[in-house]
């Protein structure tokens, strides 16, 4: 593929995955790496795209479009990432534009160009980075959660699943968030276990709209349940088929509507899900690995695909 003219603003902030993190170093698109080996940087007349670089969602006080010299006229070449749940609060003055960000809304349809970019963690990137494993699933219907309870959505799920049901289903509260929790500890082996022992894996929004845990459950053959207050899209969502995952989205859900949710995906029958779980393997395997092989590169054919 032939590398991109890119402009890159003076005042542009880097990744902070590449200055803070080195342990999610080259995790997203235009990252150090990524602009080194697929860009040619110029002035803003040879360019083909002007990059904002990496803005925070919570500071959008301190981001206007006078700060960007180049922007009006020019505004549907102009790239930026937004960090943190950057997919939940886009302001109007980059609608036009090409936004990169996790779990973006989905009533951010409008917005020019739109990437979803995956959410990650030590788990996940662990799994990236080592030989990927095959797994059976189990020959029985059940559900099960496992994880702190940071929000309401997750709070009302938890309510629900302790709610009497001839449903198998299991519920494994945390007394912390154990997101940044190191591969091989036991807390990892407790969560990985969880999810194992269950067909089907129940992934409430966090603190976060979404969920690194329904890209863990793809890998593992775990069929996915979306459980969130807005829908969003996922990573690959405009050219892949993402039908494998059931979606629920419900800013107050009563326990009665959680048990209804459970039947409806129980009634599917062991055959069925058990085709999605293979469903979300492939998701994993076509899409989330290609990704984090080069994000940059996987964005730029996103970019040139007219997505």
């Amino acid at each position: 593929m032939n590398k991109i003219k890119l402009y890159v603003y003076p005042n542009a902030k880097p990744h902070v995955h590449d200055v803070d993190y080195p342990e999610y170093y080259n995790t997203v698109p235009l990252s150090k790496k990524g602009i080194e080996e697929h860009c040619i940087l110029t002035g803003p007349e040879r360019a083909d795209y002007f990059y904002m670089g990496q803005l925070a969602n919570d500071r959008w006080n301190q981001f206007n479009p006078s700060q960007f010299q180049y922007f009006f006229g020019n505004e549907n070449r102009h790239i930026c990432d937004i960090e943190g749940e950057g997919g939940q609060h886009i302001p109007d003055w980059l609608h036009s534009s090409i936004i990169t960000t996790m779990g973006p809304l989905k009533k951010y349809s409008n917005i020019y160009k739109l990437f979803a970019r995956p959410t990650f963690s030590k788990l996940l990137l662990h799994i990236i980075n080592t030989v990927k494993e095959d797994f059976t699933t189990p020959d029985r219907i059940s559900f099960g959660f496992k994880g702190f309870i940071n929000c309401q959505t997750r709070a009302q799920l938890a309510q629900g699943l302790q709610f009497p049901s001839v449903i198998e289903k299991e519920l494994s509260i945390n007394n912390k968030w154990n997101g940044p929790s190191e591969p091989g500890s036991t807390i990892q082996k407790e969560y990985i276990d969880m999810m194992m022992r269950h067909l089907v894996s129940l992934c409430p929004r966090g603190s976060g709209i979404d969920s690194v845990r329904l890209i863990e459950s793809c890998y593992y053959n775990r069929v996915p349940v979306l459980i969130s207050d807005e829908d969003y899209y996922l990573v690959g969502e405009d050219s892949y088929d993402t039908d494998f995952c059931f979606r629920y989205i419900n800013p107050n859900i009563s326990p009665f509507e959680l048990q209804d949710l459970l039947q409806s995906i129980y009634d599917e029958g062991i055959d069925e899900l058990k085709n999605r779980s293979i469903l979300a393997r492939k998701y994993f395997d076509n899409v989330i690995v290609e990704y984090f092989k080069d994000p940059t590169l996987f964005f730029l054919k996103w970019l040139n695909s007219g997505k």
